[in-house]
């Protein structure tokens, strides 16, 4: 039996985690309803809890996920994880190995999210129970420096001698069947796909965000967006990125340095303070936040953080999350 039928999916793919509000129940609901997995991305911890409810209700047995972003993680994510025995859980950007086993004590299937080979060796070593692993082509938060084609066979030969069962899916440039045809190529047993699934009418971006993908020709590697939360990431240009990122990029040095000094007091303060933050910043004042815009805030595109993969360039239209899991599957279909 195939890892995801095991699961009691139908199609091998993965709603990546869009968090900040963008992925709630109504994607996860609906990707999950489609015969793939939804996500529920990470959020405040009363609403995640909500959100849970909430798709475990519309769902009853169907299977959904929960993301646990390791960098803004707090208790209450993983309390609502285990009390609502979450039937998958993902995390990034991080890895605990007591959190992991207290997931698997509540019955979760744990799958990780990682950016080498050696990262993708400690989480199994950890008890991951998958893999995606995503090249750096992904929007969002990017843990790899090389690009998907280079850094899945990697781990694949890392890995498969030892774990040949262990399910490894892909991340990173995947929009359509071609794409996700690609990851299958090369080795993948399944897909993670992002920015597809945020350009859906059930995504809970904001519509401002959404053209602004829509009308993107590129994107930019960039740790523009940092405060609180110091790492690379890919966006679409704005008028932040305009006006403070150099020819590679990347934020002003001095910049990195004290967005990773605010890290420390950021953990002390609510995650819902970032729609504050979001209005408070300027295009002049070099502050930005990693909180992406959702339905519900101002539509402040020229400081938020336009998250996109490299393949937004070549999506150019708002479809129904159920179209993308069909098309993304017929890569998956026997000839």
């Amino acid at each position: 039996m195939s890892w995801y039928a095991s699961l009691g999916l139908r199609r091998p793919i993965v709603q990546a985690a869009l968090g900040g509000g963008i992925s709630t129940a109504d994607l996860a609901i609906a990707v999950s309803r489609a015969g793939g997995l939804g996500t529920i991305g990470i959020m405040p911890e009363r609403e995640f809890a909500a959100e849970i409810a909430r798709s475990r209700e519309a769902l009853g047995e169907t299977p959904f996920a929960a993301n646990l972003l390791m960098p803004l993680l707090r208790r209450g994510h993983v309390r609502a994880c285990v009390d609502q025995r979450v039937p998958v859980v993902s995390v990034f950007y991080g890895h605990d190995p007591a959190v992991v086993r207290e997931l698997k004590a509540a019955g979760s299937y744990v799958v990780y999210q990682v950016g080498t080979a050696d990262e993708a060796q400690a989480v199994v070593n950890d008890g991951a129970d998958a893999l995606i692993v995503q090249g750096v082509e992904a929007g969002g938060h990017v843990r790899s420096t090389e690009r998907l084609d280079v850094l899945l066979p990697e781990v694949l030969s890392r890995l498969r001698p030892a774990h040949p069962d262990l399910p490894v899916l892909a991340a990173g440039g995947i929009y359509d069947a071609a794409s996700a045809r690609r990851a299958l190529e090369l080795g993948a047993d399944g897909v993670a796909v992002g920015t597809r699934f945020l350009l859906t009418p059930e995504s809970n971006a904001h519509d401002a965000y959404k053209q602004q993908l829509l009308d993107a020709r590129d994107t930019l590697y960039t740790d523009l967006f940092g405060f609180g939360w110091q790492a690379p990431h890919r966006v679409a240009p704005n008028a932040a990125t305009r006006r403070w990122c150099r020819g590679d990029g990347r934020g002003p040095r001095w910049l990195a340095r004290l967005n990773t000094l605010s890290e420390a007091p950021s953990r002390l303060l609510p995650l819902s303070v970032g729609s504050a933050l979001v209005r408070a910043e300027h295009p002049r004042l070099p502050f930005f936040s990693p909180f992406p815009l959702s339905r519900g805030m101002a539509p402040r595109t020229e400081v938020a953080p336009l998250y996109a993969g490299e393949g937004v360039t070549r999506i150019k239209d708002i479809r129904p999350a159920a179209d993308i899991v069909d098309e993304l599957a017929a890569a998956f279909a026997a000839p």
